[in-house]
């Protein structure tokens, strides 16, 4: 009796260790797998980082050539304004496309090389604001945001001692924006108020940049004076770019319809225009889509090309744009 208990503790035994041992060898078949598509992930993200990078290259090499090729002027028919065709790499593609951010308006221009407001920009901006729905006095906020002292310039600004009452409080950033996004902590760009403006503003380091006419949307150009229709803006625009025609300088714009038009010409954008705008361009913004395993990734790059031809990258996002 005594040797058929233990025979039938020996058995149960057995059967817990063979138990243990399955379970074990499933859970370290199932890290494993887990360690696999880890290591598969961190390997297509690496290699999705390669060919950006590559793409980066191809567009810095554009930007490089048309320097010597066009010294002229920057507009919408050159070669680095086309979309990049999707360039076939193992198991997906690269795609891309440059944008021109010296066509937009660059928030850091607000503030001069003093940290003093710019008047001429900060009229310009005030009638920007105003022709995508925003109150004027908005450009309070904005300037607020980046001088380095704690007092409001006017009735809609704001310093951290607004900020801080806020439901999340937090400090304004005493400097220069580092992206657009950052436009939203501002006081009156909340929600949809930054919607209105996002695709008309930029935020470049170089705080002497100007508004190149050739690649600047309609709105931006109609802000020049409050009188211009931003349907004709755009249709004069649109009809110029189809006959394959830029301008070679500022002038070239406000002699052309509906610009020949303004009456105010004793405005101080237009007494002296080349204070705001400009026919060449510095900064640029590379969107890169990268397909591989049928999982796409995208990519953010700024570039800035200097006086000589060189072309720099000086930010990169990994987030979805």
């Amino acid at each position: 009796m005594q040797i058929k208990q233990q025979k039938g503790i020996a058995l149960i035994t057995i059967l817990v260790m063979v138990a243990l041992a399955t379970i074990i060898a499933a859970t370290i078949a199932k890290r494993q797998n887990y360690t696999n598509e880890s290591t598969a992930f961190l390997k297509r993200q690496s290699q999705a980082v390669f060919y950006a990078k590559s793409a980066e290259s191809f567009f810095a090499e554009l930007l490089a050539q048309d320097s010597q090729n066009s010294k002229e002027a920057d507009y919408l028919q050159e070669t680095w304004a086309k979309p990049m065709p999707a360039f076939p790499v193992e198991d997906g593609y690269v795609t891309g496309e440059l944008t021109d951010e010296s066509g937009k308006f660059n928030l850091n221009s607000l503030l001069n090389a003093e940290n003093k407001p710019n008047p001429v920009a900060q009229a310009y901006f005030s009638k920007l604001l105003v022709r995508v729905g925003l109150p004027a006095d908005l450009y309070q906020s904005v300037i607020d945001w980046q001088d380095p002292d704690d007092e409001t310039i006017g009735a809609m600004g704001a310093e951290s001692n607004y900020y801080q009452g806020l439901t999340t409080p937090y400090l304004a950033a005493n400097r220069k924006f580092a992206s657009v996004d950052e436009l939203k902590q501002v006081r009156g760009f909340e929600g949809k108020n930054f919607d209105l403006i996002e695709q008309y503003v930029s935020a470049l380091p170089d705080i002497t940049t100007k508004i190149n006419v050739n690649t600047a949307p309609a709105m931006v150009l109609a802000a020049m004076d409050e009188s211009l229709d931003v349907n004709a803006v755009k249709s004069a625009l649109e009809a110029r770019q189809t006959k394959l025609e830029y301008f070679a300088n500022v002038s070239e714009l406000l002699k052309m319809p509906p610009f020949d038009g303004l009456k105010d010409k004793d405005s101080e954008i237009l007494k002296s225009p080349e204070q705001i705008f400009a026919v060449k361009s510095n900064y640029f913004k590379a969107h890169i889509e990268v397909l591989l395993s049928n999982r796409k990734r995208q990519f953010s790059s700024d570039l800035m090309r200097n006086d000589k031809g060189q072309v720099f990258i000086y930010a990169r996002s990994l987030a979805p744009f």
